[in-house]
């Protein structure tokens, strides 16, 4: 891997960047590993990347933004974008901010992390932790040549992903009959993510998962921090971005793919969600 490769193969969709990573033969693959000294007064907003994103805060105060919802971080604080998450970053105060930045993906592998992470997004304070010593180790490993430093990042990269889902699981063990329940929530969560296109149908998914409605919403509500209605207006947004920037649909093909018979509607759903219509979510991403 060479250096004047990582800020394309960060930006790129994951499948665009295996032919380039020369040391990986298997996922995680890892597109982006270094060490950021940002200016005073420093940030961007409403970023959008097509692959997992670490983000470690080294030193200073930030204030970053995922999907609408803030969160205030300083020295030891770890953040998650995921792929066609919208974020923003902005420095706190007269200070110079210093992070680490891991971009990652799984090509088409798919991978459960929701059943690791459960939705969140900032993961609490890793300052002093096994966790920052290996994501600085991370750093070192990934500008050295060779198999075996990719073999060791990709290693350090999975020994982070297992104790940062750590801190998202439950502080006691669950019982056999909470745990079939949870693979139960993801395992809807997972139908909702890949079929965006079909209307929710509370007595299929009481079917699919053996619990009643009532008990899904709410035990939905607690790992996921939405309801099912809202978690499928979320997948319809997150598929509606990836074929309007991956594919050459209309926008009447793209909102047909994500449920929506009729364009109109689709728009004032997106707008209202995002702030914006997807032509200005496309045009403000290629600006980015």
């Amino acid at each position: 891997m060479t250096k004047e490769l990582e800020p394309d193969l960060a930006a790129l969709a994951p499948q665009e960047t295996i032919e380039r990573l020369r040391d990986y033969h298997f996922a995680p693959y890892i597109t982006l590993a270094h060490i950021f000294n940002a200016p005073r007064g420093w940030g961007f907003d409403n970023r959008v990347l097509k692959q997992y994103a670490l983000n470690y805060v080294l030193d200073g105060e930030g204030e970053f933004v995922v999907e609408g919802r803030s969160y205030r971080c300083a020295k030891g604080d770890i953040v998650l974008y995921r792929p066609y998450e919208r974020h923003s970053i902005r420095t706190i105060e007269d200070r110079d901010f210093l992070s680490i930045t891991v971009v990652f993906h799984f090509t088409d592998t798919q991978v459960p992390l929701e059943e690791l992470f459960a939705g969140a997004h900032h993961f609490g304070n890793y300052a002093n932790h096994a966790v920052s010593h290996r994501l600085a180790e991370l750093v070192a490993k990934y500008h050295l040549p060779g198999l075996r430093n990719q073999l060791a990042c990709q290693g350090l990269l999975l020994h982070i992903l297992s104790e940062l889902a750590s801190r998202t699981a439950p502080e006691s063990a669950p019982a056999a009959s909470q745990s079939k329940t949870i693979a139960r929530i993801v395992q809807i969560r997972n139908h909702l993510l890949a079929n965006p296109q079909r209307e929710l149908v509370p007595a299929e998914l009481e079917r699919m998962s053996g619990l009643s409605w009532n008990y899904i919403i709410a035990r939905f509500k607690s790992t996921f921090d939405l309801t099912p209605h809202q978690f499928l207006i979320h997948a319809r947004i997150t598929k509606a971005k990836e074929l309007a920037l991956q594919s050459n649909l209309s926008f009447g093909e793209i909102a047909a793919r994500v449920g929506y018979g009729d364009v109109h509607a689709f728009g004032k759903m997106f707008k209202k969600k995002t702030g914006m219509s997807l032509t200005q979510f496309c045009a403000s991403v290629y600006e980015i």
